[in-house]
């Protein structure tokens, strides 16, 4: 972290919040009277000066006014107080919002990402944990018809994911219950991701050779399951990224909306979070070049013992990153509770 005087933080934090307020550039005289600095004009226009030689601050065009760049809201960010707190309705509110029984994970998350942009005023982004991450709980063969039977997998989160497997002449419902239960014994409290070809083919193997349309059901756990169910991403609250200056061009407004709408995009960005504390991208930080107008601040939350996911906000580089923090990581934190809950 670069080492800053007294002086210059005090400047840069007020030169941050001020443009953040008022998306204007900030003068010298303003920052000094809104830093309460009492010293001369001269020694504000130095230390502004050496900030900008720093990479801290920038002119826009030819105005006598600075902004941040990302580099010193990286400064900016790095100086804030590492813990702090919601008032007690919010915190509230939140919970109220989140403790709901639901259906399955997703259904919490999204109502994570509504309240996330509600109290933020950004477009919020939640990873729901895929099927991979879950917990193998049990599975159901269950007959439909004469030779047909519906294939359920359900998960230790209450998720179910089933397909219709058509049956050989002579299967009885007995047989069904049968490879039922034992499938169920030896797959239970597996994660489903962790079901791979090798694995399968042990459990599922020998029981093939004598009802070759497990063959079927062996190809849709591998396949369908296993490898191929990914996070599901929940955007909430995009509109508000249209009240923000930056957004009213409209090329980057297009870009920004494109980059949100492509899936590909956001698993990349939401997967590199690390699994403690809130991570923040800011600008040209992103790896992304739909995003380098956008700042992001992300958690990982937790679904019982295991990550569950990823939530998180998208705004402007000229973002209140102070409140974002701290409703990002209560958020996370509510969020894994209610996973815990529901599982």
């Amino acid at each position: 972290m670069l080492k800053l005087d007294a002086r210059r933080r005090i400047l840069l934090r007020t030169v941050v919040e001020e443009h953040v307020r008022t998306a204007e550039p900030v003068g010298s005289e303003h920052a000094a009277l809104r830093g309460r600095l009492q010293v001369s004009p001269a020694t504000i226009r130095s230390a502004l000066a050496s900030m900008e030689e720093l990479g801290l601050l920038t002119h826009p065009h030819t105005s006598a006014g600075r902004i941040p760049t990302d580099r010193g809201y990286r400064v900016y960010v790095d100086m804030l107080p590492k813990a702090d707190s919601l008032s007690s309705s919010a915190r509230q509110k939140i919970r109220r919002r989140l403790g709901d029984p639901v259906e399955e994970p997703g259904d919490v998350a999204s109502e994570a990402a509504r309240v996330l942009a509600g109290m933020t005023g950004y477009a919020s982004v939640v990873a729901a944990p895929g099927l991979q991450e879950q917990m193998f709980a049990s599975l159901h063969l269950v007959p439909l018809a004469e030779r047909r039977a519906l294939a359920v997998i359900a998960t230790e989160a209450g998720a179910l994911q089933g397909r219709s497997i058509e049956l050989p002449e002579g299967v009885v419902p007995d047989d069904l219950e049968h490879l039922s239960r034992a499938i169920t014994h030896r797959l239970q409290g597996s994660r489903v991701g962790e079901l791979t070809h090798q694995r399968l083919e042990q459990v599922l193997g020998e029981a093939s050779h004598h009802y070759r349309w497990l063959e079927e059901v062996k190809a849709w756990l591998w396949r369908d399951l296993a490898r191929g169910v990914r996070p599901r991403i929940r955007v909430a609250g995009a509109r508000h990224l249209l009240a923000e200056p930056e957004f009213k061009i409209p090329d980057r407004a297009t870009r920004l909306f494109e980059a949100l709408e492509d899936e590909s995009v956001l698993e990349a960005v939401l997967a590199a979070v690390p699994e403690e504390g809130v991570w923040i991208l800011i600008g040209g930080e992103n790896p992304h070049e739909e995003l380098r107008a956008c700042s992001l601040v992300m958690a990982a939350y937790r679904a019982g013992d295991r990550r569950g996911g990823t939530v998180g906000i998208l705004g402007p580089t000229r973002m209140r990153y102070r409140s974002a923090v701290t409703a990002v990581r209560y958020v996370a934190e509510s969020l894994s509770e209610a996973m815990r809950s529901s599982a």
